[in-house]
């Protein structure tokens, strides 16, 4: 499932709140444009149309199958949110000879402008960047390093992906390791 054209967004979103009804998913309650506008004007930020589409139209966080949460925007650490997210590519920083405290500082000014979807465990969590040239983008976060979905998937093609497979997605089922 590919980053969707803005032109497709409302046949995805058809697509998904049936898929989502069929699989009697609880969704959390939908937001109006005006809750959307706060948050936005609160964090300085514009949410990505797809996203923002997602929860006006199905709905703010759920209790996902596998039993995980998609995160409703009210339980999202937005700090930073409207500072630049830095990165085009993976950055897998366990294998980079920098101390901890450089780390910690390359970290805290590169990764910003990206709000947590998921926290699946062990330090892995699933994340929609904001900000940058990567805006829109769900990408992997770790704790050794980030990378984006192969192939690249928006909010609405990630989370389709995960509608139509659940516990046997695979986000990364196309990346080719160097």
């Amino acid at each position: 499932m590919p980053i969707y054209k803005s032109t497709d967004y409302e046949q995805v979103l058809s697509g998904i709140k049936a898929k989502v009804k069929a699989l009697d998913l609880q969704m959390g309650d939908v937001l109006s444009e005006e809750e959307l506008i706060r948050f936005e004007k609160r964090h300085g930020v514009c949410l990505p149309q797809a996203y923002r589409m997602f929860l006006k139209e199905v709905g703010n966080g759920c209790a996902m199958i596998d039993g995980f949460q998609l995160h409703s925007l009210a339980a999202i650490d937005a700090k930073k949110l409207n500072e630049p997210f830095m990165l085009e590519d993976e950055w897998i920083w366990e294998d980079d000879d920098i101390s901890q405290a450089d780390l910690v500082k390359i970290i805290d000014a590169k990764l910003n402008g990206q709000l947590e979807l998921i926290d699946v465990g062990d330090g892995m969590t699933y994340n929609l960047i904001v900000t940058g040239q990567c805006q829109g983008e769900v990408w992997n976060f770790t704790d050794v390093g980030v990378q984006p979905c192969c192939e690249r998937q928006d909010f609405l093609g990630w989370f389709e992906l995960w509608l139509d497979m659940q516990d046997d997605v695979d986000y990364f089922k196309d990346y080719a390791y160097e």
